[in-house]
């Protein structure tokens, strides 16, 4: 009996190691791997079967907390989570379409190890493709060594690889999955944004997660820029899947952030920095907290303080203003009159007193406070 890579035994996790890197590298897809060291043994069972050139285009580990930031574009909140895993397959996608490939594989993993460690021996694996986003989370029995997980994490990484090309049946774990969708081309960066109607202003953020404030402040510039107007004025969060300082959203992460929001607009971009946000959606006004525009303004977001005066006369003349709220920084609140700004940002900033509007929930609390719920 053979299953679709004419291979015998279709019994799921029946197959061996070598036998699945076999299937793997006699498929057409290629792709960048990525295991933040726990997951080795992957790459070991990939790399020496005959034929890995053919799938595999380049392998990372990431093993260090900083060289993990720094593959990531931004630190995780957890390093051994299903959202790392994603967003390492992301950052391995991503690269390998630069490099001509298919998909992008990461594994991340708790495993036994001498030092201590709070929770229990895990690993999630992740597969990104231009279609779709898949995870696996695996939960080890107590008592494994570290050679008997990492032998496992080999295996059920290889099922999951084949599994994601149509090779092999699904492994034996808890899954979830989203597709693109339309929302693909903005992730491929084939689209700028993707919007479901008009707007006139953007209230920018990672929304992880939404809360009363994003939406206490988009009332109140809707407000605002209606009455200066005249009309009322359209304001739309602005989610991009791209950020300088975070890791790229895949599509259940991006799945998951949209879902919060109920019958409020949303753009979705993929535009890492407010020049590419001008660039994509034309002279609208960017309501942001003080503590974002201080971001906007720093130098070392454009290689010095010259181009960033470049990047803030492209935005002015693209017909680009801000409207600045304050916010709390460094245990005091803050607000547009307290920042030292590039003259040419300041020009199109109007501020709005602590009178008139002051919310203090933030999305980062909020991650935290939940983190300590669940301990």
């Amino acid at each position: 009996m053979t299953d679709r890579a004419g291979l015998p035994d279709t019994a799921p996790g029946s197959r061996q190691p070598s036998a699945l890197a076999a299937a793997v590298h006699s498929a057409p897809p290629c792709g960048v791997f990525a295991v933040t060291g726990g997951g080795a043994g992957l790459l070991a069972e990939l790399l020496t079967a005959p034929g890995a050139s053919a799938t595999v285009l380049e392998a990372h580990v990431p093993y260090a907390a900083r060289s993990l930031a720094e593959f990531l574009g931004g630190a995780p909140e957890q390093a051994c989570s299903a959202a790392a895993a994603r967003a390492l397959a992301m950052r391995s996608f991503l690269r390998a379409r630069a490099l001509g490939g298919d998909f992008g594989f990461a594994v991340t993993a708790a495993l036994a190890t001498t030092r201590r460690r709070r929770g229990a021996d895990r690993a999630h694996l992740a597969f990104q493709d231009a279609a779709r986003t898949r995870a696996w989370a695996v939960a080890f029995p107590p008592g494994r060594s570290r050679r008997e997980q990492e032998a496992e994490l080999a295996r059920v990484g290889l099922s999951a690889v084949a599994f994601a090309l149509g090779l092999a049946e699904a492994p034996d774990l808890p899954a979830v999955e989203a597709a693109g969708g339309a929302l693909a081309a903005v992730v491929l960066g084939e689209r700028s944004h993707f919007a479901g109607g008009p707007f006139d202003a953007v209230l920018p953020g990672a929304f992880n997660p939404l809360h009363d404030g994003h939406r206490a402040m988009r009332a109140d510039a809707a407000r605002r820029l209606g009455a200066t107007s005249g009309s009322g004025a359209r304001v739309a969060f602005e989610l991009s899947v791209a950020n300088v300082d975070k890791p790229p959203l895949d599509y259940v992460e991006l799945r998951q952030r949209l879902a919060q929001f109920a019958s409020e607009e949303v753009v979705v971009t993929n535009a890492p920095t407010f020049v590419a946000k001008a660039r994509a959606l034309g002279g609208v006004v960017f309501v942001v907290g003080v503590d974002t525009l201080a971001r906007i303004g720093a130098a070392r977001y454009y290689g010095g303080a010259p181009a960033g005066a470049r990047a803030f006369g492209e935005m002015r003349e693209l017909g680009c203003s801000f409207l600045v709220y304050g916010r709390v920084m460094d245990g005091q609140f803050a607000t547009l009159d307290d920042l030292a700004l590039p003259p040419e940002l300041a020009a199109m900033c109007a501020g709005v007193p602590e009178a008139d509007f002051r919310a203090d929930v933030s999305s980062t609390a909020l991650r935290e406070r939940e983190r300590g719920q669940a301990l």
